[in-house]
């Protein structure tokens, strides 16, 4: 009986020690779920996935927040990283059906089509009654041209919700597309009295009716989608076709004008506005577009083909030699860019480039026929711009301003691995300013230690941005700890924290001076080593850009040939920065922002290779390093594993790495 008792009192201690822990996790889980939800209802996504990192972090198999931030990720465009977190929901959830259904519509957005459809499946076992997910299914059918099956899902969706305005909507286009157009109309119709201030129904119906050739009816439905939303690009690239089709070019490029006003970075309507410029002759400002294509998608074959062809008329032979160069490199097997490259070298007076990219044309033109001998009709066919001037209808990335507001996947920004991180002292901060900072914070083991054990309050952390310390506050702090070093335990701590002060300031040679004190004193200081590697590795840059530029800015004979002398200038090596990262490891091996640093030196260096398998154990040792994922993608971007790549992206954006959902939309999105 005794016993019995004990264990009861045992078990009645051990809830009352639990119970205020769960509280208190379930209490911090539920709040950053709900500031999660808020943070998603006002498309702020790449907050409300911070808040669901910190709900799971208090509840680990929390399902809500895997499914919203599978929602959150959906809605930047990073499909895959969506995918992944529905998945996690139906591993914690089974039964769970809209898990099933966002992760059939991800797999639907990846051109993964069989499992969209055993996800609806498995989602209309759970739910047989709920129309959004045979809307849902249909749709994924649509893209698989299987319109006649797509039709039933849509009228079964009808037949569930007589009112469901976006089945009718779909349905009509699936008709459209099986030319059955007296069908479409009414659907399209119907759709648009159930739901009158749906813009997409309204613009949907102006593009069938443009197909219908039904011009000024169409004009007039885009005139009505555009006083419903005014700010929505998309319906006056769709109404400029409309102006084309009717011979009316003014208003074709007032609208083109209005959409790039709206979304400056639409590389298609550039696209189109540089070929309708061409067609009336504005060379010039022709070319002006075709710059802004390339700018922002490098990768346009057209847009390189098409510069060439302006230049040409421009009488810049030069230029357009080096636009079809740039266009073969793209595509080799381009034949008008072999023909019309070799027109240029023509005019260049390059008689053997000239022959030999008539030769290479020749050669693809007789192959892809199977005929030994070209004819010259068939030749100048192939040279026939004509087919790369017909303007462009598909969709682009239209997006209205309501709907950019926290969609960073859409913003311009220029690919680069993230910096090197230095070990820094945290001086305070204003709490508006640290807002801006406190992101990208890590700690280790030993750091913390210290900064719980030091009796100056000295605080130090990692991170990749520049703290913002004023000179003042900086030599303030120095003389402090010169006149208190008696409480350091030894007098290398004291120029440790010297020689990172200096670091913070850029004073690189004095910082590498205090460091080298710091390690006379004491060679076993890790971190002396770690910073004076990150701070010899920034000045060897900064040493390298300044003799880069020195000597262009001036007027003198002399300038000019410092200048030229200066390109052969070999770049850094780097060799006393990776000597110290080798030092840190071999004291202590599990320092993982010693191999993050040393991989970017080795991507500097362009040993990609060797620093992806950097990148790869500062992962391991510290998995939440988002700067690490970031990097090693850009890595694998550049030799082509996208697969990969985009893993990684994903989960730098889940980590905090905004920016990476600009390149999954750019490279994980095809």
């Amino acid at each position: 009986m005794k016993k019995s008792i004990r264990n009861i009192i045992h078990l009645s201690i051990l809830s009352l020690l639990l119970f205020p822990a769960l509280v208190k996790a379930q209490v911090s889980y539920q709040h950053f779920l709900w500031a999660g939800q808020a943070e998603l209802s006002k498309s702020n996504f790449t907050q409300a996935i911070y808040d669901f990192n910190t709900a799971l972090g208090s509840k680990p198999n929390g399902f809500e927040a895997f499914f919203l931030r599978g929602i959150a990720k959906y809605s930047l465009g990073d499909f895959k990283g969506a995918s992944n977190d529905f998945s996690r929901t139906i591993q914690i959830h089974p039964l769970y059906t809209r898990a099933y259904q966002y992760r059939g519509i991800c797999y639907d957005q990846l051109n993964d089509f069989p499992h969209a459809l055993a996800d609806f499946a498995r989602a209309l076992d759970l739910d047989p009654f709920n129309p959004e997910i045979y809307v849902a299914r249909g749709n994924t059918k649509m893209h698989m041209n299987k319109y006649k099956s797509a039709i039933e899902d849509y009228t079964k969706a009808i037949q569930l919700d007589p009112k469901a305005s976006d089945a009718y909507l779909s349905r009509g286009i699936a008709y459209h597309l099986m030319e059955k157009d007296s069908l479409a109309m009414r659907d399209v119709n119907k759709s648009i009295r159930l739901d009158y201030f749906n813009v997409d129904a309204w613009i949907k119906r102006g593009m069938i009716r443009y197909e219908m050739d039904s011009l000024q009816s169409a004009l007039k439905d885009f005139n009505h989608a555009a006083t419903l939303k005014p700010d929505y690009p998309y319906i006056y690239f769709q109404r400029a076709l409309t102006y084309l089709k009717l011979g009316d070019t003014t208003r074709v490029l007032q609208d083109y004008d209005k959409v790039l006003k709206l979304d400056p970075n639409n590389a298609l309507t550039y696209y189109n506005r540089a070929l309708l410029k061409s067609m009336r002759k504005n060379y010039k400002g022709a070319l002006t577009d075709y710059n802004k294509v390339i700018e922002i998608n490098p990768k346009n074959v057209y847009a390189y083909y098409n510069r060439g062809v302006v230049e040409l008329q421009l009488k810049h032979p030069k230029g357009a030699e080096e636009d079809y160069t740039k266009a073969l490199e793209i595509f080799p097997g381009f034949v008008g860019a072999y023909i019309n490259r070799s027109y240029a070298r023509e005019q260049l007076g390059d008689k053997k480039g000239a022959l030999a990219d008539h030769n290479s044309a020749t050669h693809i033109i007789a192959k892809a026929h199977g005929d030994n001998k070209v004819s010259r009709e068939l030749y100048k066919q192939y040279g026939d711009s004509s087919y790369f001037n017909k303007i462009m209808a598909f969709e682009a990335d239209f997006l209205n301003g309501e709907m950019r507001k926290g969609r960073v996947q859409f913003r311009k920004i220029n690919i680069e691995p993230k910096p090197d991180f230095y070990l820094i002292y945290a001086f305070d901060l204003p709490a508006s300013v640290y807002d801006q900072y406190h992101e990208g914070i890590y700690l280790d083991k030993n750091i913390s230690l210290f900064n719980a054990s030091n009796k100056l309050g000295i605080k130090l952390l990692f991170t990749t941005k520049h703290w913002p310390v004023s000179k003042q506050d900086a030599l303030k702090k120095q003389r402090y700890i010169d006149k208190n070093a008696s409480l350091f335990s030894e007098p290398a701590n004291a120029f440790f924290i010297k020689g990172i002060i200096q670091s913070m300031m850029l004073n690189y040679s004095a910082a590498i001076a205090d460091y080298d004190r710091c390690l006379r004193s004491d060679s076993a200081i890790v971190y002396a080593y770690f910073n004076r590697a990150a701070t010899q590795a920034g000045w060897d840059e900064s040493t390298y850009v300044e003799k880069m530029y020195k000597g262009q800015i001036g007027i003198s004979r002399s300038n000019f040939n410092k200048s030229n002398a200066v390109k052969s200038l070999p770049p850094p090596d780097y060799k006393k920065s990776l000597e110290d990262y080798t030092k840190v490891l071999k004291i202590n091996p599990n320092i993982s922002f010693a191999y993050y640093n040393r991989a970017n030196l080795k991507l500097r260096r362009k040993l990609y290779q060797r620093a992806i398998d950097d990148y790869s154990m500062a992962i391991k040792l510290e998995p939440k390093m988002a700067e690490a994922y970031y990097n090693r993608a850009l890595i694998l971007l550049y030799l082509k594993e996208n697969k990969l790549a985009c893993k990684d992206l994903s989960k730098a954006g889940e980590l905090g790495i905004s920016e990476a959902y600009n390149v999954i939309k750019r490279y994980c999105s095809e």
